[in-house]
Formats: structure tokens, C-alpha cells, sequence
């Protein structure tokens, strides 16, 4: 979790607005995907489970209660008009040791800048990554393996699924008004 607790405040150090909890969850998904395509290694070495929203890391709430405590973040409202909009976590000072070598740093930089503000648009930026993500089943684990990650091997399982998510949505559509 060392690994995790690193990435989440150089992230968070370079996204001066902060971040939301799924956006953090994203950005760490994708830096760890494009590092694996690079290197055939993960940077922060986690698991990655299917959410309804996101890929996220099962230990993040773990290591963002940590952090928090330890005074490294703050987590502050997002108020709007309508409200509070969730919550954004800042960056506050760094754990002292940092254990992420040049290159992991390099490839997170790429990924944040690729989404300087929300993270919308996944599958323009890293197709791979995001096709690695939709056709995991729900709360499966996402695997990170060679001969998965790096080709296009899923355009047809996605293509379908889009076919038929776009015949469940007319369906849906045209019996809605009864």
C-alpha cells in the first residue's frame, strides 16, 4: 500500500484543483495500465476491481484514510447551487522517502495531463485500457496481462455490447411512456 500512498499524493500534488475520489480512481488505473504496457509492471502493484462508475483500486479507501489521518490530504465540499457536489481531495505535504522511480512519475505525468480537469473521455485517450475495463464483469477483478492489455482484442466483445446496450436502450426508450 506504500506503493499506492505515493501515487495518490503525486497525483494529487500535480492537480492543483484536486480531485474526486473516482477521478483519482481513474487516474491511478490508467497510469498503472500505461506503465504495464510499457514495462509488463504495475506502479503501485494493486488490484483493480469493475464498479459501476469506475475502476477502482480495492485499497484505496484504506490508503486515503491514511493519508488523511497522517495530515498528507484534506478532503473539502463541493458546494454548487444544487448543493454539495461530492467532495475534492488536495494535496498537503508529502510523505517523507519518495519511493516512485523517474519513469513511473513520467508515465503519471502523461496520464494527468492527458486529464487536466474531470476524467470524461477514457476511451479517446486509451482505448486499450478502457476496453480492459468495460468487458470485465461487474466487481471482477480487472487483469492486467500481456496478451490482454496491449491489443485490440475486444472491439468485437465491446461492439457488442454497444449493439445491444443501443437495442436495450430503444426498447427502453420507445415503452418508457406507458
Amino acid at each position: 500500500m506504500e506503493k499506492l500512498c505515493h501515487a495518490i499524493l503525486w497525483i494529487l500534488e500535480k492537480s492543483p484543483n484536486g480531485r474526486s475520489r473516482l477521478d483519482l480512481a481513474k487516474l491511478l488505473y490508467y497510469s498503472d495500465g500505461v506503465h504495464f504496457q510499457k514495462h509488463a509492471s504495475m506502479i503501485t502493484t494493486g488490484i483493480y476491481i469493475h464498479l459501476e462508475d469506475s475502476p477502482y483500486p480495492v485499497k484505496l479507501n484504506e490508503a486515503l484514510l491514511f493519508l488523511k489521518e497522517k495530515g498528507h490530504i484534506d478532503a473539502s465540499p463541493v458546494i454548487s447551487a444544487k448543493g454539495i457536489q461530492g467532495f475534492s481531495l488536495r494535496f498537503l505535504q508529502p510523505i517523507d522517502g519518495l519511493i516512485l522511480s523517474r519513469e513511473e512519475k513520467r508515465v503519471m505525468m502523461k496520464v494527468v495531463e492527458a486529464f487536466r480537469g474531470k476524467v470524461v473521455d477514457e476511451s479517446r485517450h486509451y482505448p486499450n485500457l478502457y476496453e480492459n475495463y468495460v468487458v470485465t464483469p461487474l466487481y471482477d477483478s480487472i487483469p492486467f496481462a500481456i496478451e490482454r492489455i496491449n491489443t485490440k482484442i475486444h472491439v468485437l466483445v465491446q461492439k457488442s455490447l454497444l449493439q445491444l446496450s443501443g437495442k436495450m436502450f430503444r426498447v427502453l426508450f420507445e415503452r418508457s411512456p406507458e
